[in-house]
């Protein structure tokens, strides 16, 4: 070759050496611009959902700490109004039943926002209701939004972010329900401190509570001013609530308006959930058994923060209003850090493992809380802190141990809410009957749904072993077959 055709031939090979590199440096920066989005839009939805989580856990929790004033309002006993946690968890489970086919044909974003329109309005008018049967109605149209917001946003972090990498959010998902769950006493308490002097503790019970909010003779003055805005000065806490799920409809709907959803899945390719559904037939006693997991898991969770607040007042314990709210705030606080400690712990840490301690701390609390916490106020204070703290995660421990087994982030995703619901549903109001008669006794019922709860996870772990047995001879099967 001609010298001088050689020095033009690498000259050649110089540029195009550049160009290449050039073209894969901007490559590479637009990928990571786009990764930067991606976390950006990721972020997002996911405050989004933590926003409605807490909205959500103000639903739940409003109830507790207001059971009182709202039996009062429709002139019912405990026992009766308890009906409404009946129907807020008939509701969920519709809720939790629907998300599945409501998913596969409606935006997820429209879907989230509607339904926190509706349950913010749930929360809003429950106070001015005055009819038992209406109330328990009222709240059971709540139940559905909350089972479809509850499922649905858990399906979503499932689907995209897949079985292991979702651990730690799912975690932290069920966190957030423990934020609003906190808040809503809190919010609820100067409400409450001005309420009517009736005592509203049931007759049967063993002694009537010595408050200071029952008794202050200045009280009248407050009463007329505020009550006649509405049935009880409640109203005020219960409108709180429902404006942050307002404010929730709105976040959900310009997220809507920005397509979030398709750009969050498309920075999460590699991570998306691509198992197929197993066969229902071969799943049939691991779902049952997971149900009655979340039966027990939920029921004894409900009835222990949803009755609290009146067992401290009502029983010999004797407390005041506002140590009521605060016993029921600490259950809480203890929830929120078990439910925070969870999205480390479930990193380093297998699912099992975790709710095998969980459930010795769970089991050692109410134990104690049961033998001495009636007569001894310090330790109720103090095992109601540690039974919120270890029972936070049994919930999401139970949802990524059961997706280690088959994919549970699509038609499937009912059936902790078909647990959960079947469980508030049964035994809460029984929880109620049990307060009208002696009210500390309901913690012996939640000592027996803890106790029950183990033993069905153990249950549990003898049937995903067998599982992974039969799927593991089977391939070995198909293997030998090839060869």
């Amino acid at each position: 070759m001609d010298p001088e055709e050689e020095k033009n031939s690498r000259k050649d090979f110089d540029v195009d050496a550049k160009s290449m590199q050039s073209t894969r440096s901007e490559e590479g920066s637009s990928s990571k611009a786009e990764g930067k989005g991606g976390l950006v839009w990721a972020g997002l939805l996911l405050f989004a959902i933590s926003l409605a989580r807490i909205g959500s856990g103000l639903f739940i929790s409003i109830h507790g700490p207001t059971l009182l004033t709202l039996a009062n309002n429709v002139d019912s006993s405990v026992s009766d109004v308890s009906w409404l946690f009946s129907g807020r968890s008939l509701g969920l489970l519709v809720g939790g039943l629907a998300t599945g086919p409501i998913m596969r044909k409606v935006d997820n974003m429209l879907g989230f926002a509607i339904t926190s329109l509706f349950l913010g309005g749930v929360i809003i008018a429950t106070p001015w209701i005055v009819d038992l049967w209406l109330l328990v109605i009222v709240v059971m149209i709540g139940g559905i939004s909350f089972g479809y917001l509850d499922a649905g946003m858990q399906a979503l972090i499932l689907q995209v972010w897949g079985e292991k990498n979702s651990r730690g959010l799912i975690s932290g998902y069920h966190f957030t329900i423990a934020v609003g769950a906190f808040l809503a006493p809190i919010i609820a308490q100067p409400f409450l401190s001005q309420q009517e002097g009736d005592d509203l503790c049931p007759s049967s019970g063993q002694l009537q509570p010595n408050n200071s909010w029952l008794t202050t003779p200045s009280m009248e003055v407050e009463e007329t001013t505020i009550s006649d805005l509405g049935p009880n000065p409640v109203v005020w806490a219960y409108l709180i609530c429902g404006v942050f799920l307002f404010v929730v409809f709105f976040i959900f709907v310009l997220l809507r308006l920005c397509k979030i959803e398709s750009k969050v899945r498309r920075g999460r390719e590699g991570t998306v959930e691509t198992r197929q559904e197993d066969s229902l037939k071969d799943l049939v006693l691991l779902f049952v058994l997971i149900c009655a997991y979340y039966f027990f898991c939920v029921a004894g969770e409900t009835s222990y923060s949803s009755y609290i607040y009146s067992i401290s007042i009502c029983s010999k314990l004797q407390f005041s209003n506002s140590d009521g709210t605060l016993i029921n705030s600490l259950f809480w606080i203890g929830f929120g850090l078990g439910r925070l400690s969870g999205v480390v712990v479930f990193r380093f840490l297998s699912p099992k493992h975790v709710i095998l301690v969980d459930f010795v701390g769970i089991i050692a609390s109410m134990t104690v809380v049961s033998i001495f916490g009636e007569n001894t106020a310090e330790v109720t204070w103090a095992m109601t802190f540690f039974y919120g703290f270890f029972q936070a995660t049994i919930y999401p421990g139970g949802v990524s141990w059961a997706s280690q087994f088959t994919n549970m982030s699509g038609n499937y995703i009912f059936i902790f809410s078909a647990g959960q619901a079947l469980g508030t549903m049964s035994l809460v109001p029984v929880g109620g009957i049990i307060f009208d008669i002696v009210p500390f006794s309901v913690m012996y019922m939640v000592l027996g749904c803890s106790v029950a709860n183990a033993l069905v996870f153990l249950l549990m772990m003898w049937e995903g072993g067998r599982l992974k047995k039969k799927r593991s001879d089977l391939h070995d099967d198909e293997w030998k077959t090839q060869l």
